[in-house]
């Protein structure tokens, strides 16, 4: 159902005109606007409905790409950030990158609009195989040119050639992402892990890069993540520019050596209505209609109509439809569905006996 008919069935409520457009200088209209979004926030978002739940979800990543001949732009690097180049020959018409005429497409950076985090290892004996996180990524005359991440705090003096190392093992799952229930791999199982927002994935596996593979064997869901920038120039004017995303993130061990494409489930976060054609995709009508309710109940207690008499009537019909609606969705653990024997038509039982001979448990 679209905002438009939503705000319509609020104003009814209130024995207001009904309108034929949204307008921002209708400050009744904007006000059942937030009124509806609350409603909704409240109801969707702090219930796990069925109906939200996808099976759509993909993630994907590169395989981690070397190469030779990289440098530094810093004689010395004393906490603060610092330009890695990435020396190649380029394809603009393709946007691929090649370095030593060998095809080397680097991790992260081949498809617009990714939110991979990407990081680069220089290997030299100034450096050693440190990692650093790339925070942006742009094009020079002759290189690839990869900002670093700030705070490095080392003072040796930056060799001039080096071998490198990209990839790209992280990345920001999409803000429709409410929870994630279950990732998949099609060629090899994959274990799931859960870990707080505020957690690092480095705690989890702290050396990284000591492993790669082509088979993912643990998924990591939790941490915050913020992926790469990516600003295009006339020597990559295939490539689109992509702005920095930050937000819950994913980790895959080991990094992977070939391409992973992985799928997922998960419950969709709805976003908040504006135009007059948005709508909660998927949402059925029944609880679009318990939402206008609640939107209706907090208009007669915000001061657009102050009747808290009516408001308490229209509150407990919320959660009268709200508790109705969670509990026919919910499947009972210890009852099972018995079909009725054949041919015993007209023969009435209780489809839903419960089994005697064992308890089900929860799943």
């Amino acid at each position: 159902m679209a905002l438009l008919q939503m705000v319509n069935a609020v104003r009814g409520k209130l024995r207001e005109e009904r309108i034929a457009a949204i307008s921002t200088q209708d400050l009744l209209t904007t006000e059942i606007i937030d009124l509806i979004n609350d409603a909704g926030s409240e109801i969707l978002e702090g219930n796990d409905w069925e109906f939200d739940v996808r099976h759509d979800g993909k993630l994907w990543f590169p395989a981690s790409q070397s190469g030779t001949d990289a440098g530094v732009n810093a004689t010395t690097i004393i906490d603060d950030s610092a330009s890695a180049w990435l020396f190649y020959s380029a394809d603009s018409a393709t946007g691929k990158v090649f370095d030593d005429a060998a095809a080397i497409d680097l991790a992260g950076f081949r498809c617009s609009g990714n939110r991979l985090s990407a990081r680069v290892v220089l290997t030299s004996l100034a450096f050693g195989n440190t990692s650093w996180i790339i925070t942006e990524v742009n094009h020079a005359a002759t290189a690839l040119v990869l900002t670093l991440s700030t705070g490095l705090k080392m003072d040796q003096v930056a060799a001039g050639s080096d071998t490198w190392t990209t990839y790209a093992n992280e990345l920001v799952l999409p803000a429709t992402v409410k929870d994630v229930l279950s990732v998949r791999n099609e060629e090899e199982p994959i274990r799931l892990e859960f870990i707080n927002r505020d957690m690092q994935f480095d705690r989890c596996v702290p050396r990284a890069t000591d492993s790669y593979s082509n088979v993912p064997e643990v998924i990591y869901i939790g941490g915050t993540v913020t992926s790469t920038i990516r600003s295009s120039t006339t020597v990559w004017d295939s490539i689109s520019n992509v702005a920095a995303v930050t937000g819950t993130g994913c980790m895959v061990w080991p990094i992977p050596s070939a391409d992973i494409t992985l799928e997922y489930s998960y419950r969709v976060q709805h976003s908040d209505l504006s135009a007059a054609t948005d709508t909660w995709t998927g949402v059925p009508d029944h609880i679009i209609h318990t939402i206008e309710l609640r939107a209706f109940q907090s208009a007669l207690e915000s001061g657009i109509q102050n009747d808290p008499d009516l408001a308490g009537r229209i509150e407990r019909q919320v959660e009268k439809r709200t508790v109705r609606a969670l509990m026919k969705q919910s499947r009972q653990p210890n009852l099972r569905r018995v079909p009725p024997a054949f041919g015993s038509q007209g023969h009435s039982h209780n489809t839903r006996r419960r089994w005697a001979s064992q308890t089900i448990a929860a799943p």
